[in-house]
């Protein structure tokens, strides 16, 4: 007689068993996949980060140019610099060449003319009511050109400094021609949420927001309308 404990038994898993190891693998499951679509959050994050950057830094760059060329006037034919100039708004003035400085032509250009009436010889920027900022090149004969969306609301500022180094609000033409330095400031969000935000940058619209905020702020010393004080 064989003895009961030698005998082999073909016994599986329960019903209980395989339940439990479902769930397990259930849970582990998530976890890999809610791990997954938090970093493809973040790598997207990421990209609209790097794209507003680089988007700010490239409008900087064309303010800063032609602040700094405002007043350029080789003509000597005396003509404002500076006809606007608000915290929100700024509009310059400046005579880079000759009347064949249109769309469609080639260079040469002709030389400055004693006019600002050619092709970005005349340039306003400012934040529009949908939070954009443009640039309206009078002279082109087409609307404000978009240059940056996304803009958060009133962060938009250009404060404007004497030649001594002193902040000033230019109320009149006679202040605007004092001008020698401008500040810039404005801020840009992502356009579409961080989910993930666990602190350490700027939100939009608030602390309870969810937008990534950059900001780029520089100054502008406006050196042909400094040939005054010479």
């Amino acid at each position: 007689m064989i003895p009961l404990c030698s005998q082999k038994t073909n016994r599986g898993f329960t019903i209980i068993e395989l339940l439990v190891a479902m769930t397990l693998g259930l849970v582990v499951l998530a976890a890999i996949l809610n791990m997954f679509a938090s970093q493809n959050r973040t790598s997207a994050v990421q990209q609209e980060v790097a794209y507003a950057q680089q988007n700010v830094r490239a409008a900087m760059d064309l303010i800063v140019r032609e602040l700094r060329n405002a007043g350029y006037d080789p003509e000597d034919n005396g003509f404002d610099a500076i006809p606007q100039a608000t915290s929100t708004l700024i509009q310059v003035r400046i005579d880079y060449r000759g009347d064949n400085d249109l769309p469609g032509n080639d260079p040469p250009y002709d030389p400055p003319d004693g006019a600002h009436d050619d092709a970005n010889e005349d340039i306003t920027y400012t934040v529009n009511a949908l939070n954009q900022l443009t640039r309206d090149d009078a002279n082109d004969g087409v609307a404000a050109e978009l240059m940056i969306e996304d803009v958060v609301p009133n962060s938009l500022q250009f404060t404007y400094y004497k030649a001594d180094g002193s902040s000033f609000v230019p109320a009149d033409q006679n202040d605007r021609d004092d001008i020698r330095m401008v500040a810039i400031q404005f801020q840009v969000h992502t356009e579409n949420e961080d989910r993930d935000y666990s602190g350490g940058y700027d939100l939009y619209p608030s602390s309870s927001g969810t937008c990534r905020v950059r900001t780029l702020a520089t100054r502008v010393r406006i050196r042909n309308m400094g040939f005054q004080d010479i």
